[in-house]
């Protein structure tokens, strides 16, 4: 009798790892490639999603010898468009279909309660379906080498053809487990892993290109701790953080600039990279950083952990720098990658703050909120800032002291607050000045006369445009203002004799009034019939004005 295997991703968001569309996660796709490498046959592999799930109220429609469930969120954020499955929906799914055996995996393994239907994997759940799928007991708590995801990462590319994205999906590409730096952060799930082992640069390419075979070109190369420390001298170390290995980076970002070049990727970014290491190790940083900004696609994010300005957390969370350090780091970042492409700049750092470390105080928010002001008045440029609670991963020491106060929680979100309003706004100003235009963003929601749209790319900022546009569809936009975090924007060019009201109300020097004149003058025959309506828009809008219809 033939087995039949259902991969089921319910999506994961890791501090190194990110899976909700348009990204896919690594995992799926060495769980399908390991079932291949086992023997099965890819007829007998069914690939599904969580909003497959939803659709079907949470029940499978039909009889699967085993579920790979993958899920996970230590850090979860808000999504535009889609929705990371939850701890109840998870418990729900096993629930309802109690005829069916799931190994789940993930982080989300750690949450989940222990069903008589389940197999909790602690471990790589691509390991576990290998040795399923080969006739023997379930592993659940051991690791795959990486000559095992050699040829799993490169069989499971064909996995993205079944996402109901394909081919708009950014892929998550690992580099490496485990975190270089000897001492971790209190909150670290990579440093329990307690080795570091890192990928061969040809495999990595490898996988790379078979994915880029079956029609993917955006890559995110993110599953890694640290980005500048991918293939370290481990045995060379200051300060506990081990030596760059410029080589290898750069050897790594040449090929991928040449992948790049002839077209083969249309999108590549990357993530995390550890403050400690650059300030430590500025020369080879320096090295690394200008490679790299001089690789991706222009608008890329280099993310550091900061965590928390405030010098006792600091020390009580064995975190990595003091602001002064932080603030050394990001100039560099700056100096290498501030200059623009296409009014777009190539690669900004972004700063990660976590609440809920051990020592916080009501006076910790006001040192953050402090600290990125003074980086902002320096005239130094913050890609974005992430601001997330802390949900601490079993086993790390800041899990073991979890404490609630009602007065840190108030302050936290005051702070919050204000850092959005009055810091994230200015930086968001500067870095995408009213007439940038951004290409390529796909709709992925419309409430209430707007549309909700987003680049396929790390870090992407969210364009609001007061029109309805069709969900998934693309759409050139160009930028007409600013709001907290976001971008209000209008499709690019701007169709002045077809826009509604809304849309021709949002341009700048027009508002409510001469909107409805507008409307009631047009169609204009051409842009100078058009322009004594204009006299008091920028110019970069009104080049951007186009009266064909």
């Amino acid at each position: 009798m033939n087995k039949k295997y259902c991969i089921l991703d319910c999506y994961v968001d890791e501090p190194a790892c990110f899976g909700v569309p348009p990204f896919i996660s690594p995992y799926p796709r060495y769980v399908y490639g390991a079932l291949i490498d086992a023997g099965i046959h890819d007829d007998a592999i069914v690939y599904l999603t969580i909003d497959d799930l939803r659709r079907d109220e949470y029940r499978l429609t039909d009889n699967f010898d085993y579920v790979f469930l993958i899920g996970g969120a230590i850090v979860p954020g808000k999504y535009l468009g889609f929705k990371i499955g939850t701890v109840p929906e998870i418990t729900k799914i096993i629930s309802i279909n109690t005829g069916q055996q799931f190994a789940i995996g993930g982080m989300i393994a750690h949450l989940v309660k222990d069903f008589t239907n389940t197999t909790l994997v602690t471990g790589d759940i691509e390991l576990c379906a290998y040795t399923i799928a080969t006739g023997n007991d379930p592993v659940t708590d051991n690791y795959r080498s990486y000559e095992d995801l050699a040829r799993w990462a490169v069989a499971g590319s064909k996995l993205v053809t079944l996402h109901p994205q394909f081919p708009n999906l950014i892929c998550e590409i690992e580099t490496y487990r485990g975190c270089p730096r000897r001492n971790h952060c209190s909150f670290c799930a990579e440093g329990l892993l307690q080795s570091v082992d890192f990928r061969d640069e040809e495999d990595i390419l490898h996988e790379i290109d078979a994915l880029i075979v079956h029609g993917i070109t955006r890559f995110r190369i993110g599953r890694q701790a640290d980005i500048i420390a991918y293939k370290s001298l481990m045995d060379q170390c200051a300060h506990g953080f081990p030596k760059p290995n410029p080589a290898a980076v750069i050897n790594l970002f040449n090929e991928l600039k040449i992948r790049a070049q002839s077209g083969n990727i249309t999108m590549l970014n990357i993530d995390n990279a550890n403050p400690g290491t650059i300030y430590h190790f500025p020369r080879e940083s320096q090295a690394i950083i200008d490679c790299i900004a001089q690789t991706v696609t222009p608008g890329d994010t280099m993310p550091l952990g900061v965590e928390s300005f405030d010098p006792h957390v600091i020390q009580k969370n064995n975190l990595k720098l003091q602001k002064d350090q932080v603030i050394e780091v990001v100039k560099l970042i700056n100096d290498a990658g501030g200059k623009t492409a296409g009014g777009i700049h190539r690669l900004l750092p972004g700063i990660n703050l976590i609440h809920g470390l051990i020592g916080e105080t009501a006076d910790t928010f006001k040192t953050n909120y402090e600290s990125l002001a003074e980086i902002c008045n320096k005239g130094l440029l913050i890609k974005r800032i992430n601001i997330r609670s802390l949900f601490p991963f079993p086993g790390t020491i800041a899990a073991q002291k979890q404490t609630h106060n009602t007065l840190i929680e108030n302050r936290y979100r005051f702070y919050r607050e204000k850092i959005r309003n009055h810091i994230d706004h200015a930086m968001i100003q500067k870095l995408y000045p009213i007439g940038t235009i951004i290409t390529q963003m796909q709709v992925l929601e419309h409430t209430h006369g707007y549309s909700y749209a987003k680049e396929i790319r790390s870090y992407a900022i969210t364009a609001k445009i007061p029109v309805e546009l069709s969900r998934f569809s693309f759409v050139n936009c160009i930028v007409v203002g600013h709001q907290e975090r976001s971008l209000l924007c209008l499709p690019y060019p701007i169709a002045i004799n077809t826009l509604p009201h809304k849309a021709l109300e949002a341009i700048p020097g027009i508002g409510k009034k001469k909107a409805s004149h507008i409307i009631i003058k047009r169609p204009f025959s051409s842009i100078d019939e058009a322009k004594p309506h204009l006299e008091f828009v920028p110019d970069a809008i009104v080049q951007a004005i186009t009266t064909e219809v």
